[in-house]
């Protein structure tokens, strides 16, 4: 035992790579030896904390890392994956053996830490895939039933650790990573990724685990914030969406507590209640926050499919990433329709901001694409983008929705289509009287069709309040419209929509 906590004292700090790798040939090698149970616990355990904070390290490398992830972190991010998952499939063999042999109540100990060690290292390994943009791990899942399970069995399943602050239940862990599974990460910001995790931390405690029994049809009846557990290498399935009829010995994750409690958060804030006092923290005052919140509850009350179907495509495109590369890109670059047209004298494409994406599908709301080349470091979810398929003279001005970091070094992105066409122009605010007229940069919209083909404006952020009149020129006519309120905020602008004013 001391011997192996000098070795892991002893691994080089500084290369994580390296320390992941050491720490699994380790575990391997101690999981062929056949040793006392305790004796085995307690080095899973010694290696438990050093695999821990690895992840840490790699989680703050994350943070600052841009999508696609390079080699020097997606190495080390997969074999601590790896680790991981190892580690947690060694807590499960060692769960099982404990189960079927001792019944006393004095060696339940051993047996409930293996359970609640090897959950939260699964639950950990899909939150770390999460934070890399990548989809969750089908042993995971497997895992995290099966502690579930051996957990409620013996009757501690919804028992926390003898532990200050929020030390989360066995069962609270598993219904962490379903509902943090079932809020689609894969397309949220990395900071509310972060908030959602929180509110989960804080949350959880309003869900709960239910056998169907003989309910089956009244459940179903009401299936929203009702989920299916299965055995199986995918998430647990909103009841909403199985085809198949509930057996009484089925289990589900019942959600609908902390859904009503959620709504009544959405509604205090509307109304003014201080965050505090609805249990949330002060940044809960923001309108992204709101948004967020409702997202949520969307996504757990309501999942939907795949809004339109998709058709597969091959061609390429390029993309420019950014408000304020997309204003010169429209004025300058984006009007060469063929590559091998010079720029015009002066201008010169944002090659900070360009890259180079192949589509692989495309659908009535937008496309699917896939990284080829160029610079990512300005890549995010909620950031606006210029999308110019090398076959097309039009520039779509989109957001992107989803990003997946898949197999094989693979960067895949969904981007949502706000319109088919833009025009780089300013906006003159009206100004005091010792004040000069502020000019406000913005991009016209002429048709939302996602809202309801209204026009519209990209705009900075609180630069253009509501009721603000704008003249144009329409087929030689002058045509004043009126900003409404902002329809949403994405990163750094926001979407107003304009509408005819009256004289």
């Amino acid at each position: 035992m001391a011997e192996l906590e000098h070795w892991i004292g002893q691994l080089p700090q500084r290369l994580p790579l390296t320390r992941a790798r050491m720490l699994s040939a380790r575990l391997k090698a101690l999981l062929e030896e056949d040793g006392k149970v305790r004796v085995r616990l307690k080095m899973l355990e010694l290696i438990d904390d050093a695999t821990l904070r690895l992840c840490s390290e790699i989680e703050a490398q994350l943070n600052m890392a841009s999508l696609p992830l390079t080699r020097r972190i997606q190495h080390p991010l997969v074999a601590t994956a790896g680790l991981l998952k190892l580690l947690s499939g060694a807590y499960l063999a060692l769960a099982e053996q404990l189960s079927r042999r001792w019944v006393r109540f004095t060696v339940t100990r051993p047996l409930r830490i293996a359970i609640e060690r090897g959950t939260v290292l699964a639950a950990h390994r899909l939150s770390l895939t999460h934070r890399a943009y990548t989809i969750g791990n089908s042993s995971s899942w497997r895992h995290l039933y099966a502690f579930h399970r051996l957990a409620r069995q013996h009757g501690f399943a919804d028992e926390r650790p003898n532990k200050s602050g929020l030390a989360l239940s066995p069962a609270e862990h598993y219904a962490q990573a379903v509902l943090l599974s079932a809020a689609d990460p894969t397309a949220i910001a990395l900071g509310d990724l972060d908030r959602l995790r929180f509110y989960l931390q804080r949350h959880v405690r309003y869900t709960r685990f239910m056998r169907v029994g003989n309910d089956g049809d009244a459940l179903q009846a009401q299936a929203h914030g009702l989920y299916v557990l299965t055995d199986s290498t995918r998430p647990p399935v909103a009841l909403s969406r199985h085809r198949a009829p509930l057996q009484p010995g089925q289990h589900l994750l019942d959600c609908r507590e902390m859904l009503a409690k959620l709504q009544g958060q959405i509604d205090g804030l509307r109304l003014g209640v201080v965050p505090a006092r609805l249990g949330l923290p002060i940044a809960a005052r923001q309108r992204r926050y709101v948004r967020m919140l409702e997202s949520l509850h969307e996504h757990w009350a309501h999942p939907r499919s795949r809004s339109h179907g998709r058709t597969r495509f091959l061609p390429r495109a390029d993309l420019v990433t950014g408000f304020d590369a997309i204003r010169p890109f429209l004025a300058g670059p984006a009007l060469q329709r063929r590559k091998g047209e010079a720029a015009p004298a002066g201008q010169s494409t944002p090659s900070e901001r360009a890259s180079e994406w192949g589509i692989v599908d495309e659908s009535p709301g937008g496309f699917g694409l896939r990284y080829q080349r160029g610079q990512t470091d300005y890549i995010q979810v909620g950031e606006v983008v210029a999308l110019q398929p090398h076959e097309r003279a039009a520039v779509l001005i989109g957001v992107i929705r989803r990003m997946v970091n898949r197999k094989d070094s693979e960067f895949d992105m969904g981007v949502e289509i706000l319109a088919a066409s833009a025009i780089a122009t300013q906006v003159v605010l009206p100004a005091g009287p010792l004040e000069q007229r502020p000019q406000v940069p913005v991009l016209l919209l002429p048709k939302l069709p996602a809202f309801e083909a209204r026009p519209g404006l990209l705009a900075p952020i609180g630069e253009i309040p509501p009721g603000t009149r704008i003249a144009l020129q329409q087929h030689g006519q002058r045509l004043t419209l009126k900003t409404g309120v902002p329809l949403e905020r994405l990163a750094g602008v926001e979407i107003i929509p304009l509408a005819r004013s009256e004289p």
